[in-house]
Parts: C-alpha cells; structure tokens; sequence
C-alpha cells in the first residue's frame, strides 16, 4: 500500500495521566478546585499506569515485566536503583497484579523497540492502606503550581532524592518531587503534613510553545511489501508492489541505495516490507500502475533500529522539533553516491538518520549511527513552455488495421518501433521494451503483463497475417503515452 510518510520517530501510545494530578489510588480526599490559570510546566517525567504482568528475574538481577493493556503494550525493567514504594510512601515488594504508576525520565536513552520498554526512576504500587500520592512542582512556600496543595514540613519529615539520599527542605523548591500524604484539610489549597517526600530531579522550566516549522520536501515516501522482482535486460529491476487500491512500480538502478533499517546494505528479496524515498522533482512516468526510480529503499527488519527522514537545522533539530541528532566522529555522514560529508552538510537538507536508542523527551535526542543526505535545500522549478504536438496515430492505425467484435486491432511491430520500443518474440507472443519499460503479450491469451503488473485486453493478440502480430490498440496508446 502507497502511504506519504511521516517522520517516523517511533511514540509508544501509552495511558499517561497528567503530572500534577493526585494518582487514582488516592482514597477519602476531597479535591479542591481552583479557578486560578496556571504556568504550563515542562516536566522531566512521564507517568506510565497499568497492572504488573508476570515477573520475571534477568541474569543481571533486575527484574523485567509486560504490560498489556487492551492493544497497549509495554514493558518495565526495575533494577537496583529504582524505588518501589507504596502509596503511603513506605518500601514494598512487586508482585504480579498489583496497579502501579511508574515515573520515567524522558531524558534518558531509551530503546527504539516495539513493545516499548522503559527503566523507571520510580515505581508507586496501589495497597489497601490509605494514603494519597501527589506530583508536584513546589515553590518556596512549599505550594504547588497548580495552587492545590501546600507541604506544612517538618524536622520529622522524611525528605529523599531518587538515589535514597536524606536532602534538606529547600531541595525540594522549583524540583518536581512525588508527594506522598495522607490527612489533608479542605482549604485551597489544601494543607498536609507528608509522609514522604521524593526529589525526582533539578529544577524544571516553563514550558515553550513548540512551533514546527513548515517544508516543502524534496522526497515523497511510499511504503509497501514486494510481490515480484523482475530483471530486465539492462540490469535494472523492476519492483511489483500489487495492492487493491493504489499498486506501484519501482525501478531500482546501480545509483539506488538499498539499506536495511539499521543501515546495512541488503538484497532485495520477494516478500520484504520497505520505504522508499522518491525524488520529486524527477520526472515520473505516467503509466498504471504508477513507476517510480527512487533514490533509497530501506528494508524493514526485526532489529531494534529507525530510519528516519527529516530536514535538520543548526542545532540539528528536524523542522518538526521533533528529534535532535547529536553527530559525532564516529557517525558516518555520506550522500547519496557514497562520498563522505561534514556534519555541516546535513543542515537544511533531507537526511535519512538511522538510530536506535533515543530519548523520551520533546524533541527526543539520539546519537545516530548513520546519516545520508538525500538532496539539497528546496528549489523552485519552472514549468516548461507547452509544445503542442499532432497526433498521428490516428492516421498509422487507418493505414493498417482490423476489427474484432468492435475492437480496432493494429499490427503491434510497426507501431511500437514508431514510438522508439523494441520487440522481441518469444514464440507465443513478444516483449516490448523501452528503458525502463516493459510489456508482454501471448497470441490467443487476453492476460498481459504491463511493467510487471498482469492487465487484461478485450480481446486476445492474433497472427492474423504471416509473421504478423494484431494486438488491441489501446495497448499502442498506453505505449505513447509512457514515453
């Protein structure tokens, strides 16, 4: 199936609640409610919900579990330094079925794999004792932004960082840190004396308003699985990508670079789901099914690896905002014939960046493997003049033809030589070529094949004179229009 791409970045759909609520294991609270307008905070922390799955212990001692939600799917590794509290604040045990809140850093590297996998900071489990948990940004008051609770704290009150460490009360100003509480009164905001306080991070900003910027691409993207391979003679191949609705074509010459999703060079095989990359300002043939010569087809494999096409700009962050490359002397920048770029090359242009770990964060940050420069900066292209042409054809057909149940046939040798094709007989019937073009024709058989897509005619190809083949002359209309 034909798709316009976008920017892969791989985001795992996930139940993520908002930061600054109270998790829904909070029990007997009475929610304030505030009319105020709130700053937007940037937090550094995602919160991922669900029921632990079955526990399993790797050799290196962590512990690994899957999360299935209906059709979402993602999985935990808890190691030595992630903290696993309950919700009054106190050490517990994991244990499959229990509900949890997980909080993940987005800055971290992260593996760009399906299902999704993620090593918490730390991890909430929902108990029967009462307690509420709450995430928050305090400030010198010790009141969140949101303007909802307020942290009366005390010599007794128990102040952690994410490493275990006791920190001091004015750690936890301008810091995300988890809440956890339980007796609050109804005021707004609310007051309460806290079990346990946990410092996740330094201080976080107000968050900007991320305007991607818009661009005209040099590359369509198309996406589909092989059917067929054919050879030609000249040694290009012809890829059939059959679909219902909307099938295509690809020519793949010795200039197109074949890769599979983590960089390497592959063989073009039957059966191989791929993207490939079209340039669009080349002409394209203007046959159906649709034939395109792209400039790169990368394979899709089973290893954890993204190709990615984006437009970078100084700061190597795509024109979405949605991904930065940090280049280095070990990734390899080329173009599209192989010769090798400076990293200033990739700014402004399309690039295919190949990857595999990122971050959670926006845009998310990775230190690619690979990175080709697929074309320069956008460029205006001006139309050619419209030459008008007579059309002969009528003409030739009238010179030479028959007709079959009120089809027009015409001698298929004459006129393809006409318009610059070659035919060569097989026998049964004949190949016609041109360039990148082929088609073939049994005498007596209505299937044909056009560029390797199997077509049907009215009527079947004849030898109605010696040596002479008759075909249906829409075939002769299809052969000029492809020129």
């Amino acid at each position: 199936m034909m798709k316009k791409a976008m920017t892969m970045a791989l985001t795992a759909t996930l139940a993520t609640s908002a930061i600054a609520a109270p998790l829904a294991f909070a029990q007997n609270k009475v929610e304030p409610i505030s009319n105020e307008v709130t700053e937007e905070i940037a937090t550094n922390f995602i919160q991922l919900t669900g029921k632990l799955g079955e526990i399993d212990k790797l050799e290196s001692g962590a512990l690994f579990t899957t999360i299935e939600q209906g059709e979402q799917i993602f999985t935990l590794t808890i190691d030595e330094n992630t903290i696993v509290l309950d919700n009054t604040g106190k050490k517990v045990e994991l244990k499959e079925g229990l509900s949890f809140t997980a909080f993940i850093n987005k800055n971290k590297p992260m593996l760009m794999i399906y299902p999704p996998r993620y090593v918490p900071e730390v991890i909430v489990v929902e108990t029967s004792d009462m307690g509420s948990v709450e995430v928050g940004t305090f400030d010198q008051d010790f009141v969140n932004k949101e303007n909802t609770l307020k942290l009366n704290l005390s010599a007794e009150s128990q102040i952690t960082n994410l490493a275990g460490e006791k920190v001091q009360q004015e750690d936890i100003v301008g810091k995300e840190a988890i809440v956890f509480y339980g007796p609050a009164t109804k005021s707004i905001p609310a007051q309460t004396n806290p079990y346990h306080v946990v410092v996740l991070e330094t201080e976080v900003t107000k968050a900007e308003e991320v305007v991607p910027v818009e661009e005209a691409p040099n590359f369509d993207t198309f996406e589909g699985e092989i059917t067929d391979i054919v050879t030609r003679e000249n040694g290009t191949q012809l890829l059939v990508i059959e679909d219902e609705e909307q099938p295509f074509n690809l020519t793949v010459d010795k200039e197109t670079v074949v890769l599979d999703n983590t960089g390497k060079k592959v063989q073009l095989e039957k059966g191989m789901k791929f993207t490939a990359y079209v340039n669009i300002n080349k002409p394209v043939i203007y046959i159906y099914p649709p034939q395109y010569t792209p400039e790169a087809i990368i394979v899709q494999t089973e290893l954890p690896s993204v190709a990615q096409l984006a437009t970078f700009d100084a700061n190597y962050v795509s024109n979405d905002k949605m991904l930065k490359v940090n280049l280095t002397d070990e990734t390899e920048i080329m173009s599209l014939t192989g010769e090798k770029l400076t990293k200033d090359a990739v700014i402004g242009k399309q690039s295919l960046v190949f990857y595999t770990i990122a971050t959670a964060s926006i845009p998310a940050q990775t230190t690619p493997s690979k990175v080709i420069v697929l074309g320069e900066e956008i460029v205006s292209i001006t139309p050619e003049p419209v030459i008008q042409i007579l059309d002969v054809l009528p003409g030739l057909i009238a010179q030479d033809s028959y007709e079959i149940n009120g089809v027009t046939m015409v001698p298929l040798r004459d006129l393809a030589a006409y318009y610059g094709y070659t035919v060569k007989s097989t026998g049964k019937g004949a190949i016609i070529t041109k360039d990148n073009l082929s088609y073939e024709i049994t005498r007596g058989q209505k299937e044909y094949t056009a560029n390797g897509v199997k077509q049907t005619f009215d009527e079947a190809p004849a030898l109605l004179e010696d040596n002479k083949t008759y075909v249906q002359q829409d075939l002769i209309y299809i052969l000029r229009s492809a020129e």
